[in-house]
């Protein structure tokens, strides 16, 4: 039997496999606008960010792991509970080949996506040496003086956030992209960071932010999540980018960690293509490139021509501005918030 839930069982963190399925994630999402849901049964779990009513909601599921006879019976109650379309996994996440529809399947598409991931196993000579050009851009940046140093105080959560919207100012200049509010950084750190679930980096150059990442980790895995960059021309070339990848990669060999995931990537040789930059950089440490796969369920087809003809274009010119007031409504919460005395009880079912 498949669950869903407002709030999650008491052993959740016990039952999921990967950071996007994760609580903290989970809070973290609500300051993009979502309600989360958790869905589960005996053996899987998933976690359904969901935003929207009625004809207008649509879900992300995250599935990792999780087998399609369980992701069939997602599909089934988020559509019980008038989700029109439904998404599993991102650009970062995904499930595997068991996790794939049986080919046929009405109203239901794959894409495959791609990432490498990197063996922490050798030694970090042996990394180096296993590199492509990274290793260059590491001893580039050692030389022009990049220092990397965690995320500690609010200044050095506010320089991260400035790179992140400097950068998705540039991007969004080119194609649709999220820009995620200091609110989300905000949140996401306060609830991963502190037990390790989250790792957040900035490069310095004397007192000059030049890069800045954040890491998700769950069991033997660091995945590359978010982050941002200068496009000052004076300092793009210190390569600071590839000094916060090799920090996270040497911090996570030191704490045990199996495998870095450099984030999902589509692979490219054409240099006109504008995902080639991030593809080329990616492939330069060395890591095997693996496939995951994304799938896409119209569960109404009325509400999904309606979504993709009205309210996607709506929403691609519109969610800069709903994100900055969803900022503006999580700080003003905080200067005014008051102690409660009536927490809701995990596992609460959803009306």
């Amino acid at each position: 039997m498949i669950r869903v839930t407002s709030t999650p069982p008491a052993d959740w963190a016990e039952r999921i496999a990967a950071a996007s399925q994760s609580e903290g994630f989970a809070e973290a999402m609500r300051l993009m606008g979502y309600r989360p849901l958790y869905v589960w049964s005996a053996e899987n779990a998933a976690l359904a960010l969901v935003r929207g009513w009625r004809l207008t909601a649509r879900a992300n599921l995250f599935a990792t792991g999780a087998p399609w006879p369980f992701l069939r019976g997602a599909l089934d109650a988020l559509a019980a509970r008038g989700v029109p379309y439904v998404k599993v996994g991102d650009t970062m996440w995904g499930v595997a080949a068991d996790g794939v529809p049986p080919d046929g399947t009405p109203r239901l598409s794959v894409t495959p996506r791609h990432t490498f991931v990197l063996d922490l196993a050798p030694s970090e000579a042996d990394l180096l040496r296993g590199m492509d050009g990274a290793e260059r851009k590491i001893r580039k940046a050692e030389k022009e003086g990049v220092v990397v140093r965690p995320v500690e105080s609010a200044a050095d959560l506010a320089a991260f956030c400035q790179l992140s919207h400097e950068t998705s100012d540039r991007v969004r200049a080119r194609t649709a992209y999220t820009d995620f509010p200091p609110a989300f950084f905000e949140t996401l750190h306060a609830r991963m960071a502190g037990h390790g679930a989250a790792r957040f980096y900035v490069a310095w150059h004397d007192t000059a932010p030049l890069a800045a990442c954040v890491f998700l980790t769950h069991a033997d895995t660091m995945l590359y999540y978010l982050g941002g960059s200068t496009r000052n021309r004076e300092l793009t070339a210190k390569q600071a980018p590839a000094a916060v990848f090799w920090r996270a990669i040497r911090d996570a060999k030191r704490l045990g960690i199996r495998y870095f995931d450099l984030g999902g990537c589509t692979p490219t040789e054409d240099v006109n293509d504008s995902r080639h930059g991030v593809y080329a950089f990616k492939k330069r440490w060395g890591g095997r490139l693996q496939t995951f796969y994304n799938v896409e369920a119209i569960l109404s087809p009325f509400a999904y021509r309606l979504q993709e003809r009205v309210v996607t274009p709506l929403w691609d010119r519109l969610h800069p501005m709903y994100f900055r007031l969803l900022d503006a409504a999580h700080v003003l919460r905080r200067l005014t918030r008051v102690p409660t005395s009536s927490p809701v009880e995990p596992g609460a079912q959803e009306g």
